[in-house]
């Protein structure tokens, strides 16, 4: 657990909170063409007995989720949603697949979305699951491998090599010179 407090997180964090920044600066000053959308664990009922059942399965930790009734979902004050200028959009999921558990998708085609920049944690398996299903159906990824946590060095790169195929690998400095090339 070390190595994800003490690095992995840290280190993701730092990165996730630039490139948010760099979203949002383009997402306000166009009328369209950039999204920041954040998914997160929390559950629709209060003994979360929507959780999927490998969440369930998981143990205490993930059964028990932070619920829309009493105790809702915490974010980090470096990557927090926010609504100044045009808004960030909010999506809670109860399973590692933010596809399988949410309506994801038809925000996406709504907002007419044909590419993800994907960053997150844990790299190895909600990070991975996303990065594989989006994929599968048809969108262009990015994921930006430095603005990714881990439980372990190890995790990490199996989550890496698993997602290779599926989308381009990027690092955090890279995505944003290509934002700003592209503005």
């Amino acid at each position: 657990q070390s190595y994800f407090f003490q690095e992995s997180l840290p280190g993701a964090v730092t990165n996730i909170s630039k490139l948010v920044s760099k979203f949002r600066s383009i997402r306000d000053s166009q009328t369209q063409g950039c999204e920041v959308i954040f998914t997160y664990l929390e559950a629709l009922t209060e003994e979360c007995r929507d959780v999927s059942l490998d969440y369930k399965l998981s143990g205490p930790v993930l059964a028990t989720l932070p619920n829309i009734a009493s105790s809702p979902a915490k974010f980090l004050p470096e990557v927090s949603p926010n609504v100044d200028g045009r808004g960030d959009i909010r999506i809670p999921k109860t399973s590692c697949s933010v596809f399988a558990s949410t309506n994801l998708r038809y925000v996406l085609q709504n907002l007419k979305v044909e590419q993800l920049v994907v960053t997150g944690q844990l790299t190895n398996q909600c990070v991975e699951s996303a990065v594989r299903d989006a994929a599968d159906l048809g969108l262009f990824v990015t994921l930006v491998k430095d603005a990714c946590a881990a439980k372990s060095a190890n995790d990490q790169g199996k989550g890496l090599e698993g997602m290779k195929g599926f989308c381009r690998i990027l690092e955090t400095n890279d995505v944003i010179q290509e934002l700003s090339a592209s503005v």
